[in-house]
């Protein structure tokens, strides 16, 4: 599948907040605008550079963002505290993205790719020379009060997210569309910013589609009543085997096994929490590893297209190629090349 870009129009229509070389003006401004965060420059500090920029309308705030250059070699690192009072929706536009969660998660995001930071524990985000991106701001209780109308629930559902995307393809469209819409009304000059119906219905679609196409964490005792979340315990318990050990073999009878339940009732719940089946998601994570590999290899040379494919599974590397192509929009040596 083709990476979808969400970020239709001219940034620079938004509002610049900071356009600095100085690295503690950087972090007083944009600690203001986030949360506090320490800055560090990966590099000789006369190549440290910073663009932020904001707008939007009553329930959302787009911003674009960007550290360094692309053509000089430092590297830059940032370690938010937690959000606390919303979330953050973000596509790289350019370059790369390393975001982990400290002793948790981890992933490389390039061009088109997206991640979600929930507001409930810090991470770090190291970002190659020039990388840019914009995010997608929505209030906490929001999207609190959307999981729990999508669970059935009284009462607002803390619920954290999956680093790694969307639930599936078709979920990632989804996405993209009222991403763009957004986007379009804040870039455009859209009537929402006028239109406090408009704002209102804008931001509370966001946050549905954000809960429906993005990978929920539940709290335990919580569980999911309708499809599109990552509610099912026996789901859970498959995707926690395929997350960890991606790059062992797996077949169905040993994820049902891990999942505790028939081979048959362990699709039947894919099929209907993640619009996909137990290997159609394994084969997912897998490309999305090898995706990341592919990105760190094209940097510093450490590995070719045959070793990352075989690390992750693929022995027939024509397949590979074919299903890296469909999710990524280019085959796999095109990503090694940069």
């Amino acid at each position: 599948m083709a990476r979808l870009s969400a970020v239709p129009g001219d940034l620079s229509r938004l509002t610049t907040l900071v356009d600095s070389s100085d690295l503690e003006e950087t972090r007083d401004i944009i600690s203001r605008a986030y949360s506090p965060y320490q800055l560090d420059c990966l590099g000789d500090a006369r190549e440290f550079a910073a663009w932020y920029a904001e707008d939007g309308f009553p329930g959302i705030t787009i911003s674009g963002l960007r550290y360094g250059y692309p053509h000089l070699d430092a590297e830059t690192l940032i370690k938010p505290q937690a959000l606390e009072t919303y979330l953050l929706v973000c596509e790289v536009t350019h370059g790369w993205v390393r975001v982990s969660r400290p002793g948790r998660e981890e992933c490389v995001v390039g061009p088109g790719g997206t991640y979600v930071l929930d507001p409930y524990s810090p991470f770090q985000v190291r970002w190659s020379p020039g990388a840019q991106m914009t995010t997608l701001r929505l209030a906490r209780d929001v999207v609190e009060r959307a999981v729990a109308d999508a669970l059935g629930v009284e009462g607002p559902v803390r619920a954290r997210f999956a680093l790694g995307g969307a639930v599936s393809p078709d979920a990632a469209r989804t996405w993209a569309g009222i991403s763009g819409a957004v986007h379009r009304e804040v870039l455009g000059e859209g009537i929402a910013r006028t239109n406090p119906l408009v704002a209102a219905q804008l931001t509370q679609t966001s946050a549905v589609l954000l809960v429906q196409t993005q990978r929920l964490i539940l709290p335990n005792g919580v569980d999911a009543r309708r499809t599109g979340l990552v509610g099912h315990a026996a789901v859970r318990r498959a995707m926690a085997l395929v997350e960890e050990r991606a790059d062992e073999p797996h077949t169905l009878a040993d994820l049902a096994a891990a999942a505790r339940v028939s081979p048959r009732a362990l699709q039947e719940a894919f099929r209907q929490h993640l619009d996909t089946t137990p290997l159609g998601y394994l084969r997912e994570v897998r490309l999305r590893r090898a995706h990341q590999d592919l990105l760190a290899a094209g940097r510093d040379g450490s590995a070719t297209v045959s070793d990352v494919a075989y690390r992750w599974g693929f022995s027939n590397l024509g397949r590979f190629a074919a299903y890296y192509r469909e999710r990524y929009g280019q085959p796999p040596s095109k990503t090694l090349s940069g």
